[in-house]
């Protein structure tokens, strides 16, 4: 088990599977197996362009893995060892 406090290597923290499970909200499961469910709904409200686009549900449902990253087509992606650290904080977006 994995706890907030523990350190991941950056192959363990690669997203191995994704899926958009709602409007605003994807299923992650790691390369190390750790599985978690993120909501992302408040999360285009803030930053850049790229990241404000995100607001919409359209686009953040074409969510895909590039390479274990989240990616979206208009070239925002988030580092998935910045995923994994939102899991263990609980985040909610």
């Amino acid at each position: 088990m994995i706890t907030a406090g523990s350190t991941v290597s950056l192959e363990a923290c690669e997203v191995a599977a994704l899926q958009v499970t709602g409007p605003h909200r994807i299923s992650l499961r790691f390369r190390d197996g750790y599985v978690t469910e993120l909501d992302f709904a408040a999360y285009g409200n803030d930053g850049g362009p790229l990241r404000r686009a995100l607001s919409d549900p359209g686009l953040f449902a074409e969510a895909f893995l590039a390479y274990g990253v989240v990616s979206w087509p208009n070239g925002y992606d988030i580092a998935p060892e910045t995923l994994r650290r939102y899991a263990q904080q609980g985040f909610v977006g």
